[in-house]
């Protein structure tokens, strides 16, 4: 009886050991690729959750809100993933800003691969912008005026950008301004420029120096900077120096940005002392839709 009961301890050890190598095996085959990212979960049958990832392994994301608490999605029911720049957890509304652009003015912080916008200043400047990399965006547009008397305004702006650090990035682009009628072509603007950013998406400087392809001289300069002091409203200014034959003629803005988790709004006013001898400031306003 004694051989019996003991065959079976040793049965029962073989057992929960056995169990206990598989376990471990199994858990080795997970990957810990990320954690604690806030982000947005679209899964493949059209539902969408906003909160954050606790863990991601390679084949299980552990997702987490202030709604439905923490629950376990397998890899293969989710189609996108997509990562928020905040360092606010648990947030089930994420506010983005558009770190890529100041009023108008670019900064040399690019877009992610894939995000994109649509923006509109005044309701007749529309202009489109797309990053087909982490390095690379394109962006275009037109005058809604010129374009209904048959003289479109139009416009292309290419930008690479590329990060030194977390907290510096340099940069480059082209800007195309021109009118298009019966006659061809007619370019107000044919840019090129370089530029560079110090800081984060929320708190940075930037400055651009930009000259024309067909008139080289004197560079076209801007200094530009954002604050962003709460989830929805940043602080900002976008300066521009224009060559003249002797000197700079400068024109100043300064404003802000309302952020929204895909609508933003900016709201500035722009000045120098010849604007300031008939009113006080030129008023701005730019809607911007992200996609």
């Amino acid at each position: 009886m004694k051989t019996i009961n003991l065959l079976i301890i040793l049965l029962i050890a073989c057992v929960n050991l056995n169990a206990q190598v598989s376990d471990s095996t199994r858990t080795d085959t997970f990957k810990i690729i990320r954690t604690n990212l806030p982000a947005e979960i679209t899964l493949k049958d059209g539902n969408i959750l906003r909160g954050n990832i606790t863990y991601q392994y390679d084949s299980l994301v552990m997702f987490k809100s202030n709604l439905i608490g923490e629950i376990s999605i397998p890899q293969d029911k989710i189609l996108e993933i997509k990562y928020f720049d905040t360092d606010k957890t648990g947030n089930q509304q994420v506010y983005i800003n558009l770190a890529s652009r100041y009023f108008f003015s670019p900064s040399a912080i690019n877009m992610k691969k894939g995000d994109g916008y649509y923006q509109n200043t005044w309701f007749s400047l529309s202009t489109f912008n797309y990053a087909f990399t982490n390095y690379f965006t394109l962006g275009g547009g037109f005058e809604l005026f010129s374009l209904l008397f048959g003289t479109p305004l139009v416009m292309v702006t290419p930008k690479f950008s590329i990060p030194i650090s977390d907290n510096f990035h340099v940069g480059a682009g082209y800007m195309f301004i021109g009118v298009l009628g019966k006659e061809g072509a007619h370019t107000f603007g044919n840019i090129a420029y370089g530029n560079f950013t110090i800081g984060s998406s929320d708190l940075n400087f930037s400055m651009n120096a930009g000259t024309s392809i067909d008139y080289p001289g004197k560079p076209v300069l801007t200094v530009n900077a954002f604050a962003k002091i709460s989830p929805k409203f940043g602080f900002m200014t976008e300066n521009w120096l224009l060559p003249t034959s002797d000197s700079y003629y400068n024109v100043y803005s300064f404003g802000g940005r309302v952020i929204g988790r895909k609508n933003l709004f900016d709201i500035a006013f722009i000045t120098n002392p010849d604007i300031a001898k008939f009113i006080p400031a030129i008023p701005y306003l730019t809607y911007t839709l992200r996609f």
